[in-house]
């Protein structure tokens, strides 16, 4: 009969909503950005008093409660945020070809010419009202 749908049909259009809604979810985030903080730029990006470190490879101290960015500075992408508390560490390198390849093909920036740059904003960071 036209106009009816079968059992499996229904199911199959749910699956496939549910696999959008869910896509979505997770895409939709990293292209819009995420803006959690008034002292990030316009551009998304923390401010230069937030610097803390940078280079290929990372092990860095946290002072106090806070959100540490991973920023590739050529391109302005942010590889990587972490929420840190006093004493934890942040560590990062790059230790594989497998790796440097996965990076240059997420950041579309090749490795011998990525600049990254470690941003610290402290929990009770002044905002500046972006």
């Amino acid at each position: 009969m036209k106009g009816m749908r079968t059992m499996r049909e229904d199911r199959t259009r749910t699956s496939r909503h549910v696999f959008v809604g869910i896509y979505l979810l997770l895409v939709l985030p990293l292209l819009g950005g995420c803006r959690t903080s008034g002292s990030l730029q316009s551009d998304g990006l923390p401010a230069e008093e937030y610097l803390v470190g940078g280079g290929m490879v990372i092990n860095w101290q946290a002072p106090a409660e806070g959100t540490a960015y991973l920023v590739e500075k050529a391109s302005g992408k942010i590889v990587e945020t972490r929420s840190m508390k006093r004493g934890d560490t942040y560590d990062f390198s790059i230790a594989s070809t497998g790796q440097a390849a996965e990076f240059e093909k997420v950041m579309g920036v090749k490795l011998s010419e990525a600049r990254l740059m470690l941003y610290f904003e402290p929990a009770g960071a002044k905002r500046s009202g972006l």
